[in-house]
Formats: structure tokens, sequence, C-alpha cells
């Protein structure tokens, strides 16, 4: 991550950390990493429920690819979120997808990266291993200019792109508009099309995040 040497790490701030796994020798793993970090608590936990947490650690590999829509849905505004557990590679697709997530740690991730990542993300910035975002400053660069880019959009093709930003699958949104997954289908293809976007992640960022007009 390209991080240089520096005194040893203190976390300034207080925050609970909920790790979303089934894997316990993982949770243990990352007590051992925070036992010097008071103001840092780990919980365990499977699903998002209703709360909100200072950090949200999700591993990836606890969870089907089927399921990992869902629990996307749920953490969505609950809080900063970071993948653990999980390669570059596999990583990669989800931040594409979801670029809300704003913490990634790899599997090999030592401890003092670990606590470096957490303070950052903790007080509100991102924490990505170089190479991921080497490969999205690269998606960046290819993308249009968004003043350049004159795109009409209808309410019903921004409402999909609101959920669409939220990480829901097409199926929920069917479900939440009344619509046939068919028609959603269309409707996600169809703007594609007119963004000139490479994946759905990447068109609600540049419509909803302020790109387009």
């Amino acid at each position: 991550m390209g991080i240089s040497v520096s005194p040893p790490f203190t976390t300034p701030l207080a925050a609970d950390l909920v790790l979303l796994s089934g894997n316990e020798l993982l949770a243990q793993l990352f007590r051992h990493y925070i036992e010097q970090q008071p103001a840092l608590t780990l919980h365990m936990g499977g699903e998002a429920g209703q709360s909100k947490s200072g950090l949200w650690l999700l591993d990836v590999q606890s969870f089907t690819v089927n399921e990992l829509p869902r629990v996307f849905a749920d953490l969505y505004g609950k809080g900063p979120v970071a993948l653990v557990n999980v390669t570059q590679e596999q990583a990669q697709p989800l931040v594409e997808q979801y670029p809300w997530i704003k913490g990634v740690f790899v599997s090999s991730c030592p401890r003092e990266q670990f606590l470096r990542g957490v303070d950052t993300l903790l007080q509100g910035g991102d924490w990505l291993p170089r190479g991921l975002t080497e490969v999205l400053l690269q998606q960046l660069r290819r993308r249009h200019e968004p003043a350049e880019i004159k795109v009409r959009l209808t309410s019903r093709e921004r409402e999909i792109l609101e959920l669409v930003r939220k990480g829901l699958p097409n199926s929920q949104i069917a479900e939440q508009l009344c619509l046939s997954p068919h028609t959603i289908k269309s409707h996600v293809h169809n703007l594609l099309r007119k963004v000139g976007a490479a994946n759905r992640g990447e068109a609600a960022f540049l419509v909803l995040g302020g790109g387009l007009a």
C-alpha cells in the first residue's frame, strides 16, 4: 500500500468494529490486532441488522455470490464498509459495482497496515491496495469528461440508478418498482449505452455522483 515507516501506531478514535463473518479464526486474528487499542471494540455479526457502526468489516469469503447483493443492500448508508479476507482480483469487481465501499484489506494484510487503514477509514478516508487504486485510476482516466457528455434520462431511469447505487440486484429493483426483471434489465442496458459506462456502478457514479447533468 505504499505506507512509509513511522512511529508506533495509536488509534485516537473510539469506535465499534463489526465483523460480518462466519470465520471465528478471522475474528480472533482481528481481536489480536486491536488488543492494544482500547478505543476499538470488535463485534462478531452474521447480519448487518438495522444499527449503524463505526466500521463494518465484510468477510467476502463467508458469503456466496448470490448472498452478497443482499448484504451490500443491507449495509448501504450504515457507515463505512471495508472488505476483508479478500484478494485484489475478488475486490475489484465489488468496488466497481459498489463504489461506496471505503476500504479493502487483502488476506495477507499485516497488523500495522490494518490498524492504519482502520484509523483512516474512521476519519472519513479511503484505504485501498495500491494495485487496485491504480486500476481504478486507469478506468477513471478512460472515462469521458462529464462536461462533454449530454444525456437526458427519464425519471424512471434515474430511479433505477438510485437503486443500483444502493447495490440492489435487478430482481430486487423489479420488486420495489413493481416491474419485471426483464424490464429492469432492459432499462439498465439502455442506461449503460446512453451514459457510455462500462458497468452499473460506473453509470451510477457518472450520473448520481455529479458527473452528468
